[in-house]
């Protein structure tokens, strides 16, 4: 399964879906979906520890709770109750049981657009008094906050922040005499010479994933007509329509009518996510331009346990213009927190969040021992990170960290797109790859779906380019 990179196919643990009924004794009806109610079986005991409940996907429930329990043997006052989200589509599951008046104290969610809908709804708590309170604008990365805001007010968290990278294989990098590219004319000349050589320049595939193009069209749009349009293009400033962005989609389209990506447009569309890292580490590829949520699966695939001596490495993207900074890293949010605005417990709730992100070397750990999901928009430090990690993955979200508190990033499709808009950006560059629709009028189609969610104020907040 997947979240907003991906709604239907890819990683489990990614997306906010639970199990599909087991562990979820005492259930209540609402909406036709089973969740678990809010109502006490009776009145607390004086001295009995306020319960706060946590709905979180089943597979990552073991890991959790360690947490949850590391919180309470230091604030014995407050339990917090984790019980699994209930099977189905998560963020409607969320959505029906708070209406319903029933649901957790702290909210998961898909994504800004999907949190932004709940605080529409008026079904989530306003957080300014506690980032207020927790000094969170000076302890969280610059930038946080201001994804987490709907119609000037605080409603959400990021739970798991990401941006997309590019993998590569050290092996035949190093016999070939390449280096990661920056610019468009060194990546246009190692595509030459690894096709020359029978090499794929770029692994690719969405066999597991249709809805995955959504990362080059960020890639795209993000490393050719650059972050300042982008962000204007967000805000309405601009149009999706603007020569820049149909430039960034011919682009992308030639290199994959070139067979740079992924070897041809027909393996693009059958190459499984497993494929694409053989490839790379088979040395039947160069690289891929994917996500930083694909670090803890390389291993898998690279080095003496994999059964190869190749081990993988890492850059950004290139830069496609020449006034495009590189490196660029363009944020990403895979899942949100907030709180419910129905919560009998709002105080013990938000002691509970500010644990959870004040102390960047207990995040650090979380990551270490549960994975990147749990990676935090916190200031990280190298020293943060535990010998137990994978020395490049610590250097990844520490340089991911220190980049974008600085103002170097741009804005992920999964992330800043509206629904409906989000939905045509993968959907209908399918249709330019096979030749059925031009860059022109794709562009034209995304400006015209984009304006109207616009103006139905379904657009989520884009981070201001001066936040930092």
């Amino acid at each position: 399964m997947c979240d907003e990179r991906c709604p239907n196919g890819r990683i489990s643990r990614r997306r906010l879906v639970g199990t599909s009924g087991k562990g979820l004794a005492g259930l209540s009806l609402a909406g036709g979906l089973l969740v678990p109610t809010r109502a006490a079986a009776g009145a607390r005991r004086q001295d009995a520890p306020v319960e706060v409940t946590w709905w979180a996907p089943e597979d990552d429930m073991e890991y959790r709770q360690e947490v949850v329990d590391l919180f309470q043997a230091e604030n014995p006052g407050i339990r917090i109750v984790l019980e699994p989200l209930p099977g189905g589509e998560a963020d409607q599951v969320v959505a029906t049981a708070l209406q319903a008046g029933a649901g957790p104290d702290i909210v998961p969610s898909g994504g800004p657009a999907h949190a932004a809908n709940l605080a529409q709804a008026g079904l989530l708590l306003e957080l300014d008094q506690y980032a207020e309170r927790f000094d969170w604008q000076n302890r969280l990365l610059p930038w946080a906050l201001a994804t987490g805001m709907f119609e000037g007010k605080l409603y959400q968290i990021p739970h798991e922040f990401e941006c997309t990278i590019a993998y590569y294989g050290q092996k035949q990098f190093d016999e070939n005499g390449w280096t990661p590219p920056t610019n468009r004319q060194e990546f246009e000349a190692l595509a030459e010479d690894a096709m020359g050589k029978g090499i794929i320049p770029l692994a690719a595939g969405v066999g597991d994933c249709g809805l995955c193009t959504n990362w080059f069209v960020t890639i795209f749009f993000n490393n050719y007509a650059g972050p300042d349009a982008l962000y204007q293009a967000l805000t309405g400033e601009i149009q999706f329509s603007d020569p820049a962005f149909v430039e960034a989609i011919e682009l992308l389209n030639t290199y994959m009518q070139a067979g740079w990506i992924g070897g041809s447009v027909e393996q693009y569309f059958s190459t499984s996510f497993d494929a694409m890292h053989a490839q790379i580490a088979d040395g039947q590829a160069a690289m891929s331009w994917s996500g930083t949520w694909f670090m803890g699966d390389l291993d898998q695939f690279f080095g003496e346990e994999a059964g190869n001596d190749n081990a993988w490495g890492w850059a950004q993207p290139p830069s496609f213009r020449d006034d495009v900074p590189y490196p660029l890293f363009p944020i990403g949010i895979g899942s949100t927190l907030s709180v419910a605005s129905a919560t009998e417990h709002p105080d013990q709730t938000l002691q509970f969040l500010d644990w959870y992100y004040s102390d960047p070397t207990r995040v650090a750990r979380r990551i270490a021992e549960g994975g990147t999901r749990f990676t935090l928009p916190v200031p990280y430090q190298a020293s943060d990170f535990p010998d137990t990690l994978d020395p490049r993955v610590a250097e990844v979200l520490t340089t991911l960290s220190e980049a974008t508190s600085t103002g170097n990033f741009g804005y992920t499709a999964w992330t800043f797109w509206p629904p409906k808009t989000h939905v045509y950006l993968h959907e209908e560059i399918q249709k330019v790859f096979t030749n059925e629709l031009t860059p022109a009028d794709y562009c034209a189609g995304m400006a015209e779906l984009f304006t109207q969610e616009l103006a139905e104020g379904l657009v989520p907040t884009a981070i201001p380019r001066d936040v930092a």
